[in-house]
């Protein structure tokens, strides 16, 4: 087939089937798959013939067909905690313009959503939800927000200040939620604090899921209601521990719904990410960056909080302190980096960022986003060879991105 009437084809339909791909699915990896979109709706997928008609009436032969040999497709991937990344900083004066920038850069890291992760602060708070009012990306791109504290436990505050950190009031957590007008989704407590359970319904009630995380609890403390689930496993809380047992503890003896892990090789020793793999349960493991502002971009000096950072291959840290703060890396960084660590496959790696959030966040009222499968939104991201490039399937092929043949797919990756 001519490659500039297969090109042409594309960019004038919503319609389209890519063969001989690899697709990474959740349960397993098709070398030579076939994916069938028609209506900006993925119609099949899978391996061998393709069916001549399906539920949407068109037939096979109405559709251009691409082959593209080398090449995989991948769902999108879901940074669920991210503090920042590319210079924006969501505690900072972001606007809907800057969130759209960023957004467009964490698609070069295969990343489809994000959930703003920031510290409490009314005013930066109010900022941030407007700006993601201002962005249209609310929903399809950004499901809400997710508040880190303050109600956590000081002795394990990690990279937090000290000054956003508050005992446990009720009025101010219904200020809180007021304050972020629905859109909530997450919030990290510490259970061990005095009069924590007198939050738990107000939370339950408002649809935000309870992480338990930036804690010194012991095994025995009361838990939420489930669901719920924990912050960066492993950091900033009580460890394992053979007799009393920590937070760590409830994370590995499946106590909670989700588990966050934050898989750059730097926050978690690869051991540890293979004890975390081991004894939790595949669809409860999420892998996240906790990336800062600084991540996405070269090595170097920067502020946050208006305090010194420094961003390397140890992560970002506090310049004058040398607390761990963030992550450098991100998406399908941290993908690969968890794969690496622990034997994993793709397919599983792929899936703790982004079917095991998609499902949490679908708990927590932030549904909107896609799956690789058929009957869902042809949302999904090709990648080259060693995923070391991608582009963004939003239901159309970009007008900028030939699919004459694999070559020319490869060279625009």
């Amino acid at each position: 087939m001519n490659p500039a009437f297969v090109h042409n084809a594309l960019a004038m339909t919503d319609g389209f089937i890519l063969s001989d791909v690899g697709i990474l699915l959740p349960e397993r990896l098709l070398y030579e798959g076939s994916l069938v979109v028609e209506a900006g709706i993925i119609r099949w997928i899978g391996e061998g013939e393709i069916p001549q008609e399906w539920a949407g009436g068109a037939r096979i032969g109405d559709l251009p067909v691409v082959e593209c040999g080398g090449v995989w497709i991948s769902p999108p991937i879901i940074e669920l905690h991210i503090h920042g990344a590319f210079g924006y900083g969501f505690e900072t004066a972001i606007d809907g313009a800057a969130l759209r920038d960023l957004a467009a850069k964490l698609e070069t890291k295969g990343v489809g959503r994000f959930l703003p992760t920031i510290l409490w602060d009314e005013a930066a708070v109010k900022n941030l939800l407007t700006a993601i009012d201002d962005s249209g990306l609310y929903g399809s791109v950004i499901p809400g927000i997710y508040l880190e504290g303050p109600f956590i436990n000081s002795k394990r505050r990690g990279g937090i200040g000290l000054e956003q950190i508050c005992q446990v009031e009720v009025s101010l957590l219904e200020k809180v939620l007021e304050t972020c007008a629905g859109k909530l989704r997450i919030m990290t407590l510490a259970p061990e604090l005095p009069n924590i359970e007198s939050l738990y319904p107000l939370l339950k009630k408002a649809g935000v899921m309870i992480a338990l995380g930036h804690s010194d609890a012991k095994a025995s403390a009361k838990l939420p209601p489930e669901p719920f689930s924990i912050t960066h496993l492993f950091n900033a809380m009580s460890g394992f521990d053979h007799k009393e047992g920590g937070l760590a503890n409830i994370a590995l003896d499946g106590g909670a719904g989700w588990v966050e892990l934050n898989a750059d090789g730097v926050h978690v020793s690869p051991q540890a990410m293979r004890s975390a793999l081991r004894c939790i349960d595949p669809a409860s493991l999420i892998l996240t960056s906790d990336a800062v502002a600084p991540a996405g971009l070269g090595y170097g000096d920067y502020s946050y909080f208006g305090k010194a950072v420094r961003s390397d291959t140890s992560g970002v840290r506090y310049a004058q302190e040398g607390t761990l703060i963030g992550s450098s890396l991100l998406g399908i960084d941290i993908v690969r980096s968890f794969a690496a660590a622990t034997g994993c496959g793709l397919p599983q790696a792929f899936s703790c960022m982004s079917a095991n959030p998609e499902a949490l966040l679908d708990c927590a009222g932030g549904a909107g986003g896609s799956r690789l499968e058929s009957g869902e939104k042809a949302d999904f991201f090709i990648w080259n060879r060693d995923f070391s490039a991608c582009r963004r399937i939003d239901g159309r092929i970009p007008r900028d991105l030939s699919l004459g043949g694999a070559a020319s797919l490869l060279e625009r990756l």
